[in-house]
């Protein structure tokens, strides 16, 4: 009975790792992440900046995989970025808002563990830019709460005639001394170009005396 008694628990003692065998390799440990952004941005986002490597597994944390999921309605592209292959390159839809998830995979040597970005997305609206009654102006007004930039001049012979900021919830005038003028407002959000709206006016009344600009229209 004694010999079959230590049979028995020979049988179920745990396996004990040689001496100088490496330890099981195990993931890395990546966090979730979260990035406020907008619509029609494009950004490359840093998702490994508070990942960690594991002490178990060798080599360098790398980001080996992205995942858009259902998070295509609003981001058009989620993927390695082909510059910094440490980040995610993101698009998004023009007319995207609200929150979108998608998934990244964070490598290891062999080992891989996947996390989850998500993004908190704002839509800016266009400012309205119309013609002034007095000859020669024109009038923005920022209906954001953030400072829009507004770039105006020619489309046709690509002549930028002047740029204004305009502070949020605030209406400018400006001059201007051509009869059509196109014009572009963005921001600049984390070096991304943030297009909120674009036009072009006609028939705008020439301030008398006025010279047209570059003497073209």
């Amino acid at each position: 009975m004694l010999v079959a008694s230590v049979a028995t628990l020979t049988l179920a003692a745990p396996a004990v790792a040689a001496a100088g065998e490496p330890p099981t390799a195990a993931r890395p440990i990546p966090a979730d992440d979260r990035f406020s952004v907008y619509a029609s941005g494009e950004y490359t986002l840093d998702v490994l900046a508070n990942d960690e490597a594991s002490m178990l597994s060798s080599g360098e944390l790398t980001l080996c995989g992205v995942g858009v999921g259902e998070a295509a309605e609003r981001v058009l592209y989620a993927e390695i970025d082909r510059v910094d292959p440490s980040r995610v390159y993101v698009e998004l839809n023009r007319n995207a808002e609200g929150v979108a998830s998608f998934t990244y995979d964070a490598c290891q040597g062999n080992q891989r563990a996947t996390s989850t970005v998500t993004l908190d997305i704002s839509l800016l609206l266009s400012p309205k830019v119309v013609k002034a009654k007095k000859p020669g102006r024109i009038t923005a007004t920022n209906r954001n709460e953030e400072t829009l930039q507004i770039l105006w001049g020619s489309n046709r012979s690509h002549v930028d005639d002047g740029q204004r900021s305009i502070a949020p919830g605030r209406k400018i005038a400006i001059k201007v001394r051509r009869t059509r003028i196109y014009w572009v407002s963005y921001l600049i959000d984390q070096g991304a170009v943030i297009v909120a709206g674009e036009g072009t006016l006609q028939r705008i009344k020439r301030a008398r005396g006025a010279r047209p600009a570059g003497g073209r229209r």
